[in-house]
């Protein structure tokens, strides 16, 4: 299948160059082969087969990767290991990603777990069942523990938004190592893939606001020996914002512009690691949702992405990746999983 020589974990070599136009090549060597690049969803709710299946015939493109979100129990003895999502997702053929947010719901409000919940080992025995259960997985899973963690919406390991600030990314750091470890101990190291995952845009932005110069990606990085692999989030919300309703004004940004500034700053932070894109969607409003596919599909490619996947939901916005286009839009993907050259074919090579 596809997706079992796409997914490149740590310590596998990502070929040729992270930019449109190549390094030039001795005379007479054949140019670098353009690796496919795996394709996939982020579900909101269950991954079932049956889901899976109408997915795939729905959407006419196969799925390498499967997002699915999991929290964190109130109850560290309470046991919510998606052993029959992580199946499905393994028998439909693709490699599960298993989005793990340390925090649970009480009376329809999101409560985050404090830091010291978790690394004075107050969540051991659940983070050690946990372990065992992909432990005993037959194939790998790639684990996004606390994702975006550069945006004040999440604020994982603060109890409350307002303990979001300089002090965070140690304390992020912290959890991360010590969610490793229990796993290490456990003898899951190897079947659990860690990914570090922030958001393109940290929020409050160090760009933007100078009080915010400490919530940069790179000062959450729990270090070489932590991470496997690299994530990335990002939407382009098109003219669904507005400045009156929602606080801000959006406008339609293309994929690159979304995702070139973290892309960048993950290949000087990590060297090596594979990069995937685990969450991103376009709307329609304001813009040509097709292109923006299309551009999307040709750059994951060009910058050697091991994967992209699509929120395929309809939430804040219909999200869903056909809504509002053609079956035929979604070609880029399919040759970005088969034949990947031919999306770099007539690319611009300028600045």
């Amino acid at each position: 299948m596809i997706h079992r020589r796409l997914i490149r974990w740590a310590g596998g070599t990502l070929l040729g160059a992270h930019c449109l136009l190549p390094a030039a090549l001795p005379a007479g060597s054949a140019p670098p082969a353009v690796q496919p690049v795996g394709f996939g969803v982020a579900l909101d709710g269950a991954a079932t087969g049956e889901r899976l299946a109408e997915l795939e015939q729905e959407l006419a493109l196969g799925l390498d990767l499967v997002v699915i979100f999991i929290q964190f129990p109130q109850d560290p003895g309470y046991d919510n290991f998606p052993a029959e999502q992580l199946e499905a997702i393994r028998e439909a053929g693709a490699r599960p990603v298993l989005t793990w947010e340390p925090m649970y719901i009480r009376d329809g409000e999101e409560h985050v777990i404090p830091a010291e919940a978790l690394t004075d080992g107050g969540y051991d025995a659940y983070l050690r069942r946990f372990a065992r259960g992909i432990r005993e997985f037959p194939e790998p899973v790639i684990v996004r523990f606390a994702h975006e963690m550069n945006l004040e919406r999440y604020h994982w390991g603060s109890a409350s938004a307002e303990g979001f600030g300089p002090s965070t990314p140690a304390r992020y750091r912290a959890m991360f190592r010590h969610v490793v470890e229990v796993f290490r101990d456990e003898g899951a190291a190897d079947n659990a893939r860690f990914a570090f995952n922030p958001n393109a845009e940290s929020v409050p932005s160090p760009e933007h606001d100078p009080d915010a110069d400490w919530n940069r990606p790179e000062a959450y990085y729990p270090g070489d020996d932590y991470v496997d692999l690299l994530g990335m989030d990002g939407y382009n919300w098109g003219t669904t914002r507005t400045r009156e309703e929602h606080g801000w004004d959006s406008r339609f940004l293309p994929f690159e512009t979304i995702f070139e500034p973290l892309y960048q700053t993950l290949l000087e932070l990590a060297p090596g690691k594979p990069i995937y894109v685990f969450e991103t969607a376009s709307v329609t409003d304001g813009g040509d949702k097709a292109a923006w596919i299309e551009t999307a599909a040709a750059t994951a490619v060009a910058w050697e992405l091991a994967g992209l996947v699509w929120f395929h939901n309809d939430k804040e916005e219909d999200w869903r990746l056909d809504a509002g286009v053609p079956s035929e839009a979604l070609d880029p993907l399919r040759r970005m999983r088969s034949e990947p050259a031919a999306l770099l074919e007539g690319q611009s090579h300028g600045d």
